[in-house]
């Protein structure tokens, strides 16, 4: 009965202890975005040993990266940026099928962006005639 009592002790208090730890953790900051901009370069951090993801309207055409520091995937609108350094930092341009966003990329140990969705600022602008 002892045993029995101990081993429930023992479920518990890993249940509570995991449960304090969950508390604990850090809020995935939800909607993050960018802005497109092909004069402005825009800052993305990515953290080392994961993967940021910029997602854009449409499907990337072509990106062209300033140095190999860094490894990208295209998945439909999603572009996976991945660093190949711990002290990577270059520029890229991402092409889109009328215009191109420029990206200042760095490697961060922790704390990087993982999600960011692209906003082009000329989506927003609506022409009204008079």
């Amino acid at each position: 009965m002892r045993l029995l009592i101990f081993f429930i002790t023992m479920i518990l208090s890993l249940l509570f202890t995991d449960f304090a730890k969950a508390k604990n953790l850090p809020k995935v900051d939800e909607g993050k975005s960018i802005t497109c901009d092909d004069k402005k370069p825009k800052p993305v951090r990515v953290t080392f040993g994961r993967v940021t993801v910029l997602n854009f309207p449409f499907k990337p055409k072509d990106v062209v990266p300033g140095n190999q520091s860094f490894d990208f995937k295209q998945i439909k609108n999603d572009l996976i940026i991945m660093a190949t350094s711990f002290t990577g930092k270059t520029n890229a341009v991402v092409y889109l099928e009328d215009r191109r966003c420029s990206f200042d990329l760095i490697t961060v140990k922790s704390g990087g962006d993982d999600i960011l969705t692209v906003k082009d600022p000329k989506d927003s602008q609506y022409e009204m005639r008079f």
